[in-house]
């Protein structure tokens, strides 16, 4: 018949795919319910980081928190909702396996509720990334069995993952995040990866600035200062971020190997962080930002350095233009993203709206600033900045 859809190929697609877009009315439209895996740090569905140098402890922490989420426990205060893990070692499997059993004699048995890849995916290779999927839905098969969601797939690291790329590279890097976001939303599960710094710590997540500016959240460790390791919630989606925490390793014997000698790895046990915020006051804004723009201050640094001839600035000191500064704070998400205008508002609306962003923004990333000088981490000397002390500050 007539305009029948089968005359024209490839439109048969239409016959069986259901409707995604949905018309909203703005006169009534309602916030959608947020469903988070940990209550102000992580989504049930998304994208996020744990990031920082060698030796930061980052995958001891990461496990232990991927336990706790698999006993419905809080992780670093936050409630979190029970579900299934599975951790995929693309680096350093052996230590990885020493470091789960040393963990399990801590927690005991997690019921079937974490399971573990130990092989390295190519996540810039389409066949690779489709029988990831396929073993993706085969592990929440057997978690389902077992009576478990699965709720969180667990990369460690990015690096190992990526062969071959160059992570600074917008064209190597975007199809990786766009395809770690396809597997969340496709899924419905979050999506945790575990990534290194760069050679400069400040800059926080190694490579492509794209990284930072789309995940959902992004927790960053940082070296250790004696016994002690410190980290900070540097951005949650729509949430505050600021807060800091501490742990400790402890060594743990799992054994003797045939020469007789000690098989040890390590578990966490948390501390008071250093610095921590005085209890009964929420992060506050400006700590955030200041967080946001030391990762964009390493950035600049590394690529844009200008000498500082300033009174009681050390020979040789290096720092950033502030205009610089703030351009790069801007790429990497102080501000948040422009708002979104009515589908019918005037040209004159929408300028409205955005200079208002824009205007926003800037107060944001001078609050920030202010926050970071007043703590005298950072130190300006008209239009340059530099960095006074490199340890990561508290909130207040």
């Amino acid at each position: 018949m007539a305009g029948d859809v089968r005359e024209f190929p490839g439109l048969e697609v239409f016959e069986r795919r259901p409707q995604r877009f949905i018309l909203e009315d703005f006169d009534v439209l309602e916030p959608g319910v947020a469903l988070e895996r940990v209550k102000g740090l992580w989504p049930r569905s998304g994208l996020c980081f744990v990031g920082g140098p060698s030796m930061s402890g980052k995958s001891f922490w990461t496990l232990d928190a991927l336990a706790r989420i698999c006993r419905g426990e809080p992780v670093l205060g936050r409630r979190s909702v029970q579900a299934g893990c599975l951790y995929i070692a693309a680096e350093g499997a052996a230590g990885v396996r020493k470091r789960i059993k040393a963990l399990r004699a801590k927690t005991g048995p997690l019921g079937g509720a974490f399971q573990f890849i130990g092989q390295a995916p190519n996540l810039r290779d389409a066949d690779d990334l489709a029988e990831l999927r396929d073993v993706i839905e085969q592990s929440k098969a057997e978690l389902q069995a077992a009576g478990h969601d699965l709720g969180i797939v667990c990369l460690d690291t990015l690096s190992a993952s990526i062969p071959g790329a160059d992570e600074n590279s917008a064209a190597d890097m975007s199809p990786v995040l766009h395809a770690l976001q396809g597997l969340a939303a496709e899924l419905g599960l979050l999506v945790l990866v575990i990534a290194h710094t760069g050679k400069d710590e400040t800059r926080g997540l190694r490579g492509w600035s794209g990284l930072l500016a789309n995940a959902d959240g992004v927790i960053m460790l940082e070296a250790p200062d004696g016994e002690t390791r410190t980290g900070s919630v540097l951005k949650v989606k729509d949430g505050l971020s600021g807060d800091r925490f501490a742990f400790v390793l402890e060594r743990v014997v799992l054994g003797l190997d045939e020469d007789g000698d000690e098989i040890s790895t390590c578990i966490i046990h948390e501390t008071d962080a250093p610095e921590a915020r005085r209890p009964g006051r929420r992060p506050s804004k400006a700590g955030g930002t200041g967080d946001l723009i030391l990762s964009a201050f390493g950035r600049v640094l590394e690529d844009k350095p200008r000498p500082v001839k300033a009174p009681g600035a050390p020979p040789g000191q290096s720092g950033v233009s502030v205009h610089d500064l703030r351009q790069t704070a801007f790429l990497i998400g102080v501000g948040g993203p422009p708002p979104d205008a009515p589908s019918d508002a005037s040209e004159d609306e929408r300028g409205r709206l955005e200079r208002k962003w824009s205007d926003q923004r800037r107060k944001d990333f001078q609050r920030g600033l202010a926050h970071l000088l007043e703590d005298k981490t950072l130190r300006q000397e008209g239009d340059l900045i530099w960095l006074v002390k490199s340890k990561a500050r508290a909130t207040p």
